[in-house]
């Protein structure tokens, strides 16, 4: 019998932890085998999970009656996942588990983690072992060791393995219940899918939208003075004071405009500021980074930066922070870079890490995401395009700081005051990484004479921007500024909004798959039906708010710190869920009329050769005269070969109609994006390229 096994959440963090406590490692058949004789295996993230409701009880699933909702269950069965690989892990996990005189729970430091772990104990019905609890929040080997001298008896640990268990269940009871029961009642021919996550994400879209498209812009005037002999390609205005929410109208301004002519007393004010490098990334920021600057969906860069740490040039991908536990192994990850042009900069000036980024106290279960001691090799284009961002966010966190010069100058012209800023770069300090120059100031050579004359200058009233994927993501992770309770802002920023970094591209997905929201170029939108979604019921549905994660979490951490019992969580949850069914009984007529106008089939185009509408289904474009032998179908995936996952339903479109369209695809072999003319060749049912 072994003496000691290490049951860690994931391959990598097992030969981790093998390095550090044995002294490195040996891989077997699903574990690794320390020097030392300790046994180090691994799961691959959840390995079990809780039985579908359905099969404790048909009448809990699609085929049920309505009126069998809510149904309630406590204490959900759990199976291992259908996963042929992960039984086969399992199976490994399981029969080490009961040869093991000790065992040390090892998975990552959270909530999640002890979950992943005291699942597989439970179904795999271990019994009565002596279990030791690993808790890593510094993933040096420094930090490994003092968390093996530093580790607890699992049983401490009581509330978090129950706070984990009833996260799993209530998730999966409100979803079903809420999306059953919202789906039958409606007769929607569409899952009218509802969540406690999905559904405020798709709240917030469907508000922003509604601001947006129900906007009046208001026209207001203002006097402006420019700078004159300052080029073509440079324009710098003064501009008249105007109290906070004064808005003239065009008339007001000529009138003030009028009497203006008499300008005196020029004066600049400056301050310099320094600005530290930017934090290093988290996997939210990075996916919102990416987003903002190449246009990659959050799952583009979770799935890309996946690949890099795969291949070990990266840290773990799956964080929600943005700083390091300590700084004690940096000097070694720079010489293995010290090839390179930047890095040499820093170890040859000695300089150190911006120190606020080094804050053990904001690593929770892994650190933010940087580049390790692998160079990388053998890249594809958007592997080295994501892995060159990183390095350079890395690297620039060991610079000094930029230091600008904050300008402000004004002068008098009767009553009025007219102003100007400016912010130019003096030293560059880590921007010297993003190539930017040091600027000389305009308002300090500026003078009267050189200020031109005055002129109205017309503005409107804007709306807020349209989501992005990089938006969205941060009111993800910021959705305390949606909340009024201040209980519940402090919870959700403690909470770290709704959803987890893991989680919120995968939210984005689910409500794209069930056609709530869509893209329209770097825009999410949300479509018709995900607008009745939210629009059909109360705003008050607690289903719409983060207010729900608010109080979510907070009874979470209660039962964590064994504030409240299993028996009173159970016992609120199913009032809530309850309640949810209610309201959504309560509001059905307008809920059946509202979604009956939104799933009406949208026609696509007419058919090419019968003249019939075509319309979407799940995998193709397909004519609705298939019954009397017409076979005309655009597959969505057809440009798949080519590098283009899906046709757009607005492509689609367009090829149906015969036209020529211009389409992005990637080179299998070089990773090279690159554009080409395709068009639908209606006699052979596929896209092809049009010369």
């Amino acid at each position: 019998m072994m003496k000691e096994l290490f049951v860690c959440e994931k391959p990598s963090q097992a030969e981790d932890y093998a390095k550090a406590l044995s002294g490195g490692s040996t891989r077997k058949n699903g574990y690794y085998e320390g020097n030392d004789g300790r046994i180090y295996t691994y799961a691959f993230g959840h390995l079990v999970e809780c039985v579908n409701p359905d099969q404790i009880n048909p009448d809990f699933g699609w085929k049920g009656d309505p009126s069998t909702l809510p149904f309630f269950l406590r204490d959900i069965p759990l199976q291992v996942k259908d996963d042929a690989g992960v039984r086969k892990q399992y199976k490994i996990v399981v029969d080490l588990m009961k040869q093991a005189e000790l065992i040390y729970c090892s998975t990552d430091a959270g909530r999640e983690g002890q979950h992943i772990f005291s699942k597989i104990f439970k179904k795999g019905n271990i019994g009565n072992k002596k279990v030791m609890r690993l808790w890593v929040r510094d993933q040096t080997e420094s930090g490994i060791k003092k968390a093996f001298q530093e580790a607890k008896d699992n049983s401490e640990y009581a509330g978090l393995v129950l706070a984990g268990k009833l996260r799993e269940e209530s998730d999966m009871l409100i979803g079903l219940n809420a999306t059953q029961l919202l789906t039958k009642l409606s007769k929607s021919s569409s899952v009218l899918s509802l969540g406690r996550v999905q559904t405020p994400t798709l709240a917030m879209i469907v508000k922003r939208d509604y601001i947006i498209e129900n906007f009046k812009k208001i026209k207001h005037f203002t006097i402006v003075a420019p700078v004159m002999n300052l080029g073509k390609d440079s324009t710098k205005l003064f501009e008249m004071v105007l109290e906070k929410d004064e808005q003239l109208t065009q008339g007001d301004a000529q009138a003030r405009l009028d009497v203006l002519g008499n300008r005196t007393g020029y004066s600049v004010k400056s301050e310099r500021v320094k600005e530290k490098p930017r934090k290093l990334f988290s996997l939210t920021s990075l996916q919102v980074y990416m987003n903002k600057k190449v246009g990659w969906s959050a799952s583009k860069t979770l799935e890309v930066l996946q690949k890099l740490y795969d291949k070990k040039f990266v840290s773990y991908p799956r964080t929600s922070s943005e700083y390091l536990a300590n700084d004690e192994e940096l000097p070694g990850l720079l010489a293995c870079h010290s090839s390179n042009e930047w890095v040499k900069s820093i170890i040859d000036n000695g300089w150190e890490i911006e120190q606020t980024f080094v804050d053990p106290s904001k690593v929770s279960d892994h650190e933010a995401v940087i580049i390790t001691t692998e160079k990388p090799s053998n890249l594809v284009s958007d592997e080295r395009k994501l892995y060159d961002e990183i390095f350079l966010r890395f690297v620039s966190a060991f610079y000094p700081p930029a230091v600008f010069e904050k300008v402000t100058a004004s002068f008098q012209d009767g009553p009025e005051t007219f102003k100007s800023t400016e912010k130019v770069l003096r030293e560059q300090g880590w921007l010297v990484l993003e190539n930017k120059e040091v600027q000389e100031s305009v308002l300090r050579t500026t003078t009267l004479d050189i200020i031109g004359d005055y002129s109205l200058k017309e503005k409107e009233t804007k709306p807020p921007a349209r989501y992005s994927e990089g938006t969205i993501l941060e009111d993800m992770e910021k959705a305390g500024k949606y909340v009024e309770s201040k209980e519940s802002k402090a919870i959700l920023k403690a909470a770290e909004g709704v959803g987890t970094p893991a989680t919120r591209a995968q939210i984005l997905e689910t409500l794209k798959k069930r056609n709530f929201i869509e893209e329209k170029g770097k825009h999410l939108i949300s479509t018709k039906l995900g607008r009745t979604v939210i629009m059909m019921m109360p705003p008050s549905f607690c289903l719409y708010s983060a207010e729900l994660t608010a109080e979510f979490e907070t009874s979470l951490a209660q039962i964590e710190r064994n504030e409240k019992t299993e028996q009173e969580f159970y016992d609120d949850l199913e009032s809530l869920i309850g309640r949810i069914a209610a309201e959504i009984r309560a509001n059905i007529k307008n809920v059946q009329g509202a979604v009956k106008a939104a799933t009406a089939r949208e026609v696509i185009a007419k058919c090419p050769k019968c003249g019939k509408p075509i319309y979407e289904n799940t995998k193709s474009f397909s004519c609705s005269g298939y019954k009397e032998g017409c076979k005309v179908s655009l597959w969505k995936n057809g440009l798949e070969k080519l590098g283009k996952k899906n046709i757009t339903k607005n492509e689609a479109a367009k090829l149906l109609s015969g036209q020529v369209i211009k389409v992005k695809l990637k080179s299998a072999n070089s990773g090279n994006t690159y554009s080409k003319e395709v068009r639908f060749n209606k006699e052979k049912c596929w896209v092809e390229f049009a010369n």
